[in-house]
């Protein structure tokens, strides 16, 4: 699991940031155009009123440049900016360093599974209009994909980790922080960056592709399906920014596997055997994500019920209950000598995006409750 490294930031400005987004909304182009041609449909013209088909033209027209204006169906940025502004820098990431290094491949690169930290504050700048943040946090993807084999791949001989796994959870991040980047307004200003990018993912998507990878995976992550539903989005998410089928089916079959670990008598995935409130968090975010992409009616009841059993983990204070818990919280596994605890940056993402997406206030207020006892927890460490 990545560090849960929060970074402070001040609610004001970001809510100032979004005020000034919404008034670029509000005075875009389309939209105003949209008005005249509205206004236009009930005046009366120089010769006359109007005849039925010039109001049917009228509004055709109309009803083109409100098409041009909405949000397309699907983006993940029209989620991430439902999210409560004051909720969002408790979101997670990390920041990379003078070489674009981060988390544990800091003083020397080691997989790119340590680098994705950096994609959430990539995501949460381009949420923000933070174009400084964005290109600090790209550092990393230009860091990262430096160290492409030419096979596609990252790893060295004799390297300890970047192998089929680390380069799936480093494909399942950088592709969204994409997506959301083409999705934003600030889009051409990384166009021609995210050109230059586009062959290396799918180099590196194909890499994964082949069946020596897929099975790797699919042995490996047989009794994780957090981790499942991430190889899912590497090959998925990379699938639609290159245009490639055979991508997204693998994308989908990776899918079907993780949910064939997904119990629907009270909707826990079940980690190594059982539920863990940690990785919980983690599969039903990523499930949610592939829905935005890959909507799948059955699939979104059961994200529900998953985000449900989330909830029921987090306390009236704020902290998690890790009662049972196959993997986190009572010392049952080590990531790089440390002791996994929960991570409540997922969670908190977890819940939020299920908000989003559903308006569902119990989320919210779940959420709301971990950030509160992480404050408390600041204030008394002060």
């Amino acid at each position: 699991m990545q560090p849960d490294i929060t970074h402070r930031s001040k609610p004001f400005l970001i809510a100032k940031t979004r005020k000034c987004e919404e008034a670029k909304v509000r005075t875009r182009p389309e939209i105003s155009l949209f008005r005249v041609f509205v206004l236009s449909c009930f005046r009366d013209g120089k010769k006359g009123p109007r005849t039925w088909w010039s109001h049917v033209a009228q509004w055709a027209v109309a009803i083109l440049f409100v098409w041009r204006a909405a949000p397309a169906a699907g983006q993940q940025l029209a989620v991430l900016q439902k999210f409560p502004a004051d909720l969002l820098p408790f979101t997670g990431g990390a920041r990379p360093d003078a070489e674009g290094m981060v988390s544990y491949n800091k003083g020397g690169f080691k997989s790119p599974e340590f680098q994705r930290g950096a994609m959430h504050c990539l995501m949460r700048g381009v949420v923000e209009g933070n174009v400084k943040a964005m290109d600090n946090a790209w550092r990393a993807i230009d860091a990262t994909f430096q160290r492409q084999l030419a096979s596609g791949g990252f790893s060295r001989k004799g390297a300890p980790h970047g192998g089929p796994e680390g380069v799936a959870m480093w494909l399942s991040l950088v592709d969204q922080a994409i997506l959301v980047v083409r999705e934003s307004r600030l889009e051409p200003r990384y166009r021609n960056r995210i050109a230059l990018l586009m062959p290396k993912i799918h180099k590196a998507a194909r890499w994964l592709a082949q069946p020596l990878h897929q099975n790797a995976l699919q042995r490996n992550d047989a009794q994780t399906p957090n981790r499942l539903l991430s190889d899912a989005l590497a090959y998925g998410l990379s699938g639609i920014l290159a245009g490639d089928a055979d991508l997204k089916r693998v994308g989908r079959r990776f899918v079907e596997l993780a949910m064939m670990l997904y119990r629907p008598s009270d909707g826990a995935f079940l980690e190594k055997g059982g539920a863990d409130s940690s990785y919980q968090a983690v599969a039903a975010w990523n499930l949610q994500v592939w829905l935005i992409y890959m909507p799948d009616a059955r699939l979104e009841k059961m994200v529900d019920r998953a985000v449900a059993w989330e909830r029921g983990r987090v306390q009236p204070d704020g902290q998690i209950d890790v009662t049972g818990n196959t993997r986190t919280g009572l010392g049952q596994e080590q990531w790089m000598g440390h002791r996994k605890g929960v991570n409540l940056s997922e969670i908190t993402l977890c819940l939020l995006y299920h908000y989003a997406r559903t308006a569902d206030p119990e989320s919210l207020a779940a959420a709301r409750r971990i950030v509160e006892w992480r404050r408390l927890e600041q204030r008394r460490q002060k």
